[in-house]
């Protein structure tokens, strides 16, 4: 079993097309959801894990809706985005939709909000903080990044090595742990 984390797909959402740079006509969504089913397939197996951190779908009537999620390998969970509505909150999550999760994951501590935080709990540590809603605009820290599909290559889904590896790669320090080495260098 794999781990994977993702967001932002906005499945029916077409103008997300024009919005976000995604190569697909801005009036139709119907080419953009077949291409993210196909992406999330391709990586995802029926038997692993994948924390969905928010924005599922915007503007597909419960019945499509059902059809897409019904479609996705995976035993899925959703951290709840700003266009997560009823009828996506409505879908058969493995667990209830939760605005903000922390979890130890293989080892790995995760806090997962569809928000980007300046600051959580583990960010002085190790515990690494996964969210959406920027659509791939924040580079990523020594302990926080985007797992929109719009920071990652194909709009694949990014298994939880590919999260800690691209964490790892980052030079860039997150805000808490810079502010307090600062004022110590200060002191």
């Amino acid at each position: 079993m794999t781990i994977f984390l993702t967001a932002d797909q906005h499945f029916g959402h077409s103008q997300i097309a024009r919005m976000c740079g995604r190569p697909f006509d801005d009036r139709d969504a119907s080419a953009m959801n077949e291409a993210m089913v196909a992406a999330w397939n391709a990586r995802v197996r029926p038997a692993d894990d994948v924390w969905h951190v928010g924005d599922f779908a915007m503007r597909l009537k419960a019945g499509p809706l059902r059809e897409i999620f019904d479609r996705l390998n995976g035993t899925k969970r959703l951290v709840r985005g700003n266009h997560d509505h009823r009828d996506t909150l409505d879908l058969p999550w493995a667990e209830p939709p939760r605005d903000l999760v922390e979890t130890t994951v293989e080892g790995q501590k995760l806090v997962l909000c569809h928000f980007p935080m300046r600051a959580w709990r583990g960010s002085m540590g190790s515990a690494i903080h996964a969210y959406g809603h920027v659509h791939g605009l924040f580079e990523p820290t020594r302990l926080s990044l985007d797992v929109g599909v719009d920071a990652w290559p194909g709009m694949e889904p990014a298994s939880l090595a590919q999260v800690v590896a691209r964490v790892e790669r980052s030079e860039l320090e997150p805000e808490e742990q810079r502010l307090v080495r600062e004022r110590r260098e200060r002191a």
